[in-house]
Order: C-alpha cells, then structure tokens, then sequence
C-alpha cells in the first residue's frame, strides 16, 4: 500500500508540474479523439513464462470512449495458444489547477479461452471484470514531439471455469488489484509508441508483465 501511495503522488505531481494540456484519452497514454475518433493500438506483452500480442481498437470523444481488443498469449511449457476477446469503457474528466489533467474512472470486461496442452479432456477459460481510475496528461517537449505519462488502478474480479471429461466441472474466483502505468512517446498527430509496466497486487503467484506497442490514430470529425 505504501508504494501505491508513493506511486500516485508522484504521478501527480509530474502531470501538475509538466502537463501543457489535457487531452481525452491521455489518461490510457493513448492519442487525443477529438480529432481523430478511433485508432488502434497493437502491443507486444511480456512476462516470466509468458508473452501475448493484443490487439485495440479505441474510439469516443472528449467526453466519453470505449474500445474492443483480442489478444493472443503463449505460455512456456504449455501447447497451444490462449485467446482473448474484451471490451472496455471509462469517461474523461479534465481537472488540476491548470486545467491541464485528465482523470478517468474506467472499466472493463474480458473473456479468455485457456490452452488445454494438447489434450481435448477438458477445456478452461476465464472471465475477468475490472474497474477503477486512470490518470494522465499530455507533456509538451518539441513542436514535434510530446509525452505522456499515465497511471491506473484497478480492482479485478477473475473467474476460472473449467470441464472435464464425463461432464465433470468445477470453478474458483479470486480479486486483486492492477496497478498499471507508463510514458507514451507523441511522434506525430496520429503515431505515438507506448510502453507500458502492470503489477498485480495481492495475487499469489503473479508477476509483473512489460509491454511495447505503437498507436495509430485515425478517422476525421
């Protein structure tokens, strides 16, 4: 807890002190919708024993936005491929002192098709819902070239189900946070490059995932 604290105050206080405007979408690290109202976003993701290729497509307005992703994720040691299907949505609220932060309750839900291993004897998935709040800022450094630095918080209900041979079944849940956040690099009016770093909390087992991935912002009003 004390480094999720540290974590938000010092977020905070970058955006305060560097921000020059607040853009919708800013607080995902992704581009502005007010001009262009979709783009989509395709990201590399990587953890111990794990890697996985998502897929998003993101639109709204200034006000409100929403998107829908698939996902691909290989595990070590395991056949097959895990797939991924979700969809997610969060409001933009503009605020700070300067007017120049954008803060966002945000939520999402997901469905995901595990990998069996190569045996047919029965199939796992898992459905996860989350929601809590985002923030971000768009930081000027050149005419040409911004950032923006973004954080979230989330609360995560998951959901495993699995079937078994002779119609046997079963299923557990567990809750836990994520705690996510990264600096998007703005190349142009419509590119910008965005790592990303996400920790679980209070998930037994987990580990942190790494991610890279580019933006493409496109669409007129």
């Amino acid at each position: 807890m004390k480094h999720m604290a540290l974590v938000a105050v010092a977020t905070t206080a970058l955006l305060s002190t560097l921000a020059t405007r607040a853009d919708a979408q800013a607080c995902l690290g992704l581009g502005s919708l007010t001009a262009q109202p979709t783009n989509a976003t395709f990201t590399a993701l990587f953890s111990d024993g794990s890697k996985a290729l998502d897929a998003r497509v993101g639109f709204g307005s200034s006000i409100a936005f929403g998107g829908v992703s698939a996902q691909l994720q290989d595990y070590d040691g395991i056949d097959g491929t895990g797939k991924s299907i979700g969809v997610d949505g969060g409001l933009s609220f503009i605020t700070g002192a300067s007017r120049n932060i954008t803060f966002c309750p945000i939520a999402s839900l997901g469905y995901t098709s595990l990998p069996d291993g190569g045996s047919s004897a029965y199939s796992a998935s898992t459905t996860d819902g989350a929601a809590g709040v985002a923030i971000g800022a768009r930081v000027g450094t050149t005419s040409s070239v911004a950032l923006i630095p973004f954080a979230s918080l989330q609360g995560v209900y998951s959901r495993i189900s699995i079937d078994g041979p002779s119609g046997g079944s079963g299923s557990d849940n567990d809750t836990y946070g994520l705690l996510s956040g990264g600096v998007s690099f703005v190349l142009s009016s419509s590119v910008l490059i965005r790592p990303v770093i996400t920790l679980p909390l209070g998930l037994e087992g987990s580990d942190p995932s790494y991610g890279i991935g580019v933006s493409f912002g496109f669409g007129k009003r």
